[in-house]
């Protein structure tokens, strides 16, 4: 798979693109550039995890329904409940293969602020590719790296925040509604995380609560896991139609 293509395909769309190829119902997220980024993101999990990853996606989410019998003062992150020695040493592999892809993909953040459109909506998948190439290559710095790991971090942390201002100023919550949730919100929370806690639960964790979506209901992302993996077969259709 040529990833450097797949990137350039998600940059490169227009707006129409971008409204024909929704992979959501909701009207907010129709108007937002998530949605082929998170294609993207699809389409490389199940490429490089495989059956195996969709499985144990669908494992994970059938925990979700139950995650909160566990003890919070337990310092496991759940992962030990899911995954026997087969699976961690699989994760650990698709791990470093993703970090690999992710690396070729990143830009540094000098040339990144240099370069991005003025568009808005192609600004947003840029910022959100960027910043999942970095989550994915955080996901092999061990913690004798820590330089890198600090640096890579405040990185992620900063596109975050400029993904957020982004997304919430062009489609900005209700008043009205207080239980609306922003589309920067979706995004992070169930969006991403559904999608990367069994690879980064720790990143994860640290950007939830930073983010102060932590105490988030979890039997709503476990709902979502199920979109999810209903979607994973027709990943590649949707990347190739963008």
């Amino acid at each position: 798979m040529d990833w450097q293509a797949e990137y350039a395909k998600v940059v490169a769309l227009d707006d129409e693109g971008e409204a024909s190829t929704s992979i959501t119902s909701k009207p907010q997220a129709i108007k937002t550039p998530a949605n082929n980024v998170l294609a993207f993101l699809d389409l490389l999990l199940a490429q490089e995890g495989g059956e195996w990853w969709t499985k144990l996606r669908r494992r994970a989410n059938r925990a979700l329904v139950t995650k909160k019998n566990v003890s919070k003062s337990t310092k496991s992150d759940g992962q030990d409940v899911l995954l026997d020695e087969s699976d961690k040493k699989k994760l650990k592999a698709m791990k470093k293969r993703l970090a690999a892809i992710a690396g070729d993909l990143i830009v540094k953040l000098p040339e990144l602020n240099a370069s991005v459109s003025t568009n808005k909506s192609t600004k947003v998948r840029v910022l959100q590719l960027q910043l999942l190439c970095r989550m994915l290559r955080y996901g092999v710095l061990v913690k004798k790296h820590k330089e890198q790991r600090k640096q890579l971090k405040k990185e992620i942390r900063g596109l975050l925040d400029r993904v957020a201002l982004l997304l919430d100023a062009e489609n900005p919550p209700s008043l009205a509604d207080e239980d609306e949730r922003s589309p920067f919100q979706e995004f992070l929370q169930p969006q991403l995380t559904t999608r990367l806690q069994l690879l980064l639960p720790e990143l994860v964790k640290f950007l939830l609560r930073a983010y102060e979506l932590d105490d988030e209901e979890e039997t709503k992302g476990a709902e979502e896991n199920d979109t999810l993996n209903a979607l994973l077969p027709t990943v590649r259709l949707l990347v190739a139609f963008c």
